[in-house]
């Protein structure tokens, strides 16, 4: 029988307990949460939770997650903004999440554990980027007030740079115009901001029964853009049923090139959880290609 990578964490969890079954005490009330700083230099970020108490972690900028299908058995996870918000349901091994920065596509591994000795993280975790390649980075990471600034520095500048690189670069790909569609729909303001060389285009904004096989949900184009020959369209995928859904991609109907989930499973209808974004892209409108 094939175990999941969540169901082995929650065997080894439960097999790492002492022989009396004790589990995770809740920390004093009047225990000061504080913050805690990581910077992330290639090494996987480990993230402690308590068992019962959220926990929130603040990356660098807003993103999208992949995280094991069977996930909600151990831990619930939402995002808003920049900020992740996760509590533990129960104890667990190290179980590995993938934090994808929207705009520069940067992928950030979280280890993710709850067990006996995580109960007192209970301060928000936040996160910075540090470029492994930049010149007098190897110190930053400390907890002095001049290494929290210079690594948000570095992680602000390393942002930058990559916009002008994106800006100069050849003509944009069906990834970048992916991200940039994803960027329109889920960044703050001050990141939606116009790219070079691609052009919003007109769409019908009415939902769609039909475009997705085999699951109950309704379809609605939100957003079109082109670049080149290429065209992405962004609909938003509401849940009609009362169970959670994993996002089934390759039974979108259409003449899709690629079909892209701003997350792979949404909650029951009516709960916080329930839509989610596909980005698609055709070489034709999306009145065409569906």
């Amino acid at each position: 029988m094939v175990v999941s990578t969540v169901d082995a964490a929650i065997q080894q969890a439960k097999d790492n307990q002492d022989e009396s079954g004790t589990t995770i005490r809740k920390p004093p009330q009047n225990k000061p949460h504080g913050v805690e700083r990581a910077v992330f230099n290639r090494a996987p970020v480990r993230a402690p939770l308590p068992v019962g108490i959220e926990r929130m972690i603040t990356l660098p900028a807003p993103a999208a997650l992949h995280v094991p299908s069977d996930m909600s058995k151990i831990a619930r996870i939402e995002v808003i903004d920049r900020t992740m918000y996760i509590t533990a349901l129960q104890q667990f091994t190290p179980v590995r999440i993938i934090a994808e920065l929207i705009d520069s596509g940067q992928q950030i591994p979280f280890d993710l554990v709850a067990d006996s000795t995580t109960a007192s993280a209970r301060s928000e975790l936040q996160v910075f980027v540090v470029a492994s390649s930049s010149p007098g980075t190897e110190g930053i990471g400390g907890d002095g007030p001049a290494s929290q600034a210079a690594a948000q520095a570095t992680s602000m500048a390393n942002a930058h740079t990559l916009s002008q690189q994106m800006a100069e670069s050849a003509p944009t790909d069906m990834v970048q115009l992916t991200r940039y569609a994803a960027r329109q729909l889920y960044a703050p303001k001050r990141l939606a901001t116009p790219f070079s060389g691609v052009q919003q285009v007109e769409v019908t904004a009415e939902p769609i029964a039909n475009l997705i096989r085999g699951v109950n949900v309704v379809s609605t184009p939100v957003g079109q853009w082109r670049s080149g020959q290429l065209y992405v369209t962004a609909v938003l995928i509401k849940n009609r049923s009362h169970n959670p859904l994993e996002i089934p991609l390759e039974q979108v109907r259409g003449q899709w090139i690629a079909a892209t989930a701003q997350h792979g499973r949404i909650g029951p209808a009516g709960s916080e959880t329930d839509t989610t974004a596909i980005y698609l892209v055709c070489q034709r409108r999306f009145e065409a290609c569906r």
